[in-house]
């Protein structure tokens, strides 16, 4: 499994077009060949390339906005940027609020899903969804999650375990329920602090990771992305180093 980062992490250093060759060159000297895009500022899709091809950085995905994706023009936009960067996978990050959290607000929410990931896989692309603990609220009885499992047969997910975690489900279940539907998936740590739950640098929490990553294994899962949304014990750049520390050290990168 090739090991990246998701550039959300480092989105304070990622405002301008020199925040973000600069981060990416930093990103490259840290160690990192791959990236998820999410958290970018404006930027050009040519000069993105540019910049990418620069620092030698491949992108396996992103995370794009609902607006775009749901707009069948803009949807025809980012399908061609993303084969210009040759990323295979146009993400979502969450569900919008335009859609309430009721069963119905899902089902519509799943409708919109499958005309999107039409219009992407005719185009010879993916569409991924990432959960958060949201999903896993039950209406009549069934789990959105599994809702959309079941509802949107061409969807991919970008399972992250620290969400499935909060949602009080075991990462590994859905790991074994997806298998090949799961093209990137997010790792970051779940930490308790008092009564509080945090981001945590990966080994500085509680997630069982080598339970994790055999089941990765297990499925031949090609792609996993390094994201903490917050509590760094340093700066994110320093958090992000920490994670792939441990990876190393514990047998799971390379």
């Amino acid at each position: 499994m090739k090991i990246g980062i998701q550039t959300y992490t480092l989105r304070d250093h990622l405002k301008t077009p020199n925040d973000i060759n600069a981060s990416f060159k930093r990103i490259k000297e840290m160690g990192f060949d791959m990236i998820q895009l999410s958290g970018l500022g404006e930027i050009d899709p040519d000069e993105l390339t540019v910049l990418l091809n620069a620092n030698g950085l491949t992108v396996v995905g992103s995370h794009s906005p609902w607006e775009r994706i749901k707009d069948k023009n803009e949807l025809a936009k980012l399908i061609d940027e993303h084969i210009k960067w040759n990323a295979r996978q146009i993400g979502l990050g969450i569900k919008p609020s335009d859609y309430p959290d009721t069963y119905d607000g899902y089902t519509n929410f799943i409708n919109d899903i499958n005309e999107a990931c039409r219009q992407i896989t005719t185009a010879g692309l993916y569409f991924g969804y990432h959960n958060h603990e949201l999903e896993f609220m039950k209406f009549n009885g069934q789990r959105a999650f599994d809702r959309m499992i079941e509802e949107c047969p061409q969807c991919e997910f970008t399972l992250d375990v620290f969400w499935v975690q909060a949602g009080g489900m075991d990462p590994c279940y859905y790991i074994d329920k997806l298998k090949n539907r799961i093209r990137i998936l997010h790792l970051k740590d779940f930490r308790i602090m008092g009564r509080d739950r945090q981001f945590a640098e990966i080994g500085q929490g509680n997630l069982d990771w080598q339970k994790i990553f055999s089941r990765c294994t297990a499925h031949g899962i090609p792609y996993a992305v390094i994201e903490q949304d917050d509590n760094f014990l340093t700066d994110p750049f320093e958090s992000l180093a920490l994670s792939r520390k441990f990876l190393v050290d514990n047998g799971f990168w390379g």
